[in-house]
């Protein structure tokens, strides 16, 4: 074979760059567990000497089932927050987008009258550039099905489009142990932003249309691990400034009839049962009231006199009596049509986003506007002050991580959040411009603190700060406040109306399978011995403690999957 491709097997963890060699990063050896999806990357570059660009296909040789993705370059001007430890990162181009690639597919024939070329049938082809690195993502059991224990080879082959053979070729061994990981407990959502998927294509809001593009980034949200969806029952009152309105985006219908309300829950129906076939379990009701000191109603329309109107926004008070009375009808008659679907214990209720401690007397009188309808029921805020949970005004506080260690030990049902400006002193977050290990880290803490739930603001919202102007992050990733790349989102749109995953996404899936390895530890040799060998490598562990390296942390679960082994063994 006249290797003309170069070929570098990587772990999930390796940051790509297009002019920075990959090789002294090499690793060829992975693991997980028989239901765990398994990631890594091949790079690849064409050879010196060989010609300026090489065009190729891929086949792939196993046993497993093996989703191919290509990486896609977007670009990043603001590498390096001042405000932040420095990731030594440059501007230019980060690898995040993950472009599907068929695996093992038909190849055509097609003909120039001086050479025959080999093309992938309905798929663009894959070039070797001399003066840059690209990369290819792999990950086995992407479904997360059981897999057959043992070790198995993957022999990837590189076939030179033009017709004479193989161009380049690598292997690398995926170790299957033979555990299960356990039912993933943890509450997971990134706020999914129905206006934003209208609006970036162009169609009606729950049209049939809409439904098409919505399964495409529920199925993606879902196969990521994420568990709980933003259900826009009335328009999210979310980064909207006074005064203004983002696009209306109501499940529920309302009438007014004779001075009373009536409501029609249909459209909230079809959205259960679309998240529920996309895979999603659990459901977290809009805010009732606005954002940042909840003074406001959000946007309700309503049916009156035949025609639609919006009845409640910016101009209603929270606590107000109309208002009062819409609530104390509207909360009985969701329950009584959650019930019988035994829905109403999965859905999170919210009050009101981030209250800040001067608001704490605004956000009390709002949620006396509810009174005791939701009592019992799951309630919770994203928030940073201490003072809300601890006179029980917010019942399941979702914490900023900066802010979180206040509450270790003192709550039962505590979840984290974090924005992409919550990022200092290296807490954990996965701005495109962060390290994965960074990324991934999340899993370990979440596993130490016994985190309940995890919120991120940002899975598609594809508009500038408090809703004003709409990007494509594709082109633009950094075109929310400027120095927040990926900070809104975490997956991509395709011109076709599918989702396209990020490598940000897969890897804090890894670190959600991380957090549930080491509740199969914990269930094979006790919390005490799992938080011993857990502080062994980090120590002492909350959200401001980095992964260091990506080295350390695949030596961690490494290590973890050693442990796993050696206590089934016995």
């Amino acid at each position: 074979m006249d290797t003309i491709v170069k070929t570098v097997p990587l772990s999930s963890l390796h940051k790509m760059f297009p002019n920075i060699s990959p090789e002294e990063k090499a690793m060829s050896s992975f693991a997980g567990m028989k239901n765990e999806p398994i990631s890594f990357q091949v790079a690849y570059k064409t050879m010196p000497g060989k010609g300026m660009n090489t065009a190729f296909y891929i086949k792939v040789i196993s046993d497993l089932p093996i989703t191919i993705y290509e990486e896609g370059y977007v670009p990043i001007l603001q590498a390096i927050d001042p405000c932040v430890q420095p990731e030594s990162y440059q501007p230019g181009f980060f690898a995040d987008m993950l472009l599907p690639k068929k695996t093992n597919p038909k190849v055509e024939i097609g003909a120039f009258p001086w050479e025959k070329l080999h093309f992938e049938k309905d798929n663009i082809q894959l070039h070797a550039d001399l003066d840059s690195w690209k990369a290819l993502w792999f990950t086995v059991n992407e479904d997360g099905k059981q897999v057959k224990p043992g070790k198995h080879v993957i022999k990837l082959e590189l076939y030179n489009r033009r017709g004479n053979g193989l161009c380049g070729e690598c292997e690398v061994t995926v170790d299957i142990i033979d555990a299960l990981l356990p039912k993933q407990k943890l509450y997971y959502t990134n706020w999914f932003h129905c206006d934003c998927l209208c609006d970036t294509y162009g169609c009606e809001m729950f049209s049939e249309r809409f439904w098409e593009i919505f399964r495409s980034f529920a199925t993606a949200a879902a196969k990521h691990g994420m568990n709980l969806i933003l259900t826009p029952c009335f328009t999210p009152s979310l980064d909207t400034p006074l005064g203004f309105y983002r696009r209306k985006a109501q499940l529920v219908g309302v009438e007014i009839v004779d001075g009373k309300y009536k409501f029609d829950f249909t459209l909230l129906q079809r959205f259960i049962d679309e998240s529920k076939a996309c895979g999603l379990q659990f459901f977290e009701h809009s805010h009732f009231f606005t954002q940042w000191g909840a003074k406001a109603a959000p946007q309700v329309w309503a049916t009156v006199d035949g025609k639609e109107k919006r009845i409640f926004g910016w101009n209603t008070c929270a606590w107000g009596k109309k208002y009062t009375e819409f609530l104390q009808s509207y909360i009985p008659a969701l329950l009584d049509f959650l019930k019988p679907q035994g829905l109403d214990k999965k859905f999170l209720f919210h009050i009101s986003d981030e209250p800040h401690a001067n608001m704490h007397e605004d956000y009390l009188k709002a949620k006396g506007a509810l009174g005791n309808l939701l009592d019992g029921y799951m309630c919770g805020d994203a928030l940073s002050n201490y003072e809300f949970y601890a006179d029980g005004t917010v019942q399941t506080p979702i914490v900023s991580t900066p802010n979180i260690k206040e509450f270790f030990g003192k709550c039962n049902n505590l979840w984290a959040y974090y924005t992409g400006s919550l990022c200092t002193q290296g807490y954990t977050n996965r701005r495109i411009t962060h390290s994965s290990e960074r990324n991934r880290m999340i899993g370990i803490h979440l596993y130490t603190h016994k985190i309940k739930g995890f919120l991120n603001w940002g899975y598609n919202y594809y508009y500038d700060t408090q809703s004003y102007g709409l990007f494509d992050p594709k082109i633009n990733p950094e075109f929310f406040e400027g120095r927040n790349a990926g900070c809104s989102f975490i997956v991509y749109p395709a011109t076709d109306g599918t989702c396209i995953p990020s490598i940000r996404q897969k890897v804090f899936y890894e670190g959600i399978n991380d957090m549930r390895a080491l509740y199969l530890l914990e269930k094979l040799i006790g919390r005490k011995a799992t938080i011993e060998f857990v502080t062994s490598y980090y120590a002492p562990i909350d959200f401001s403690v980095g992964a260091e390296s990506e080295e350390k942390l695949l030596a961690f679960r490494a290590d973890l999957n050693k442990k796993i082994a050696e206590a089934i063994s016995k």
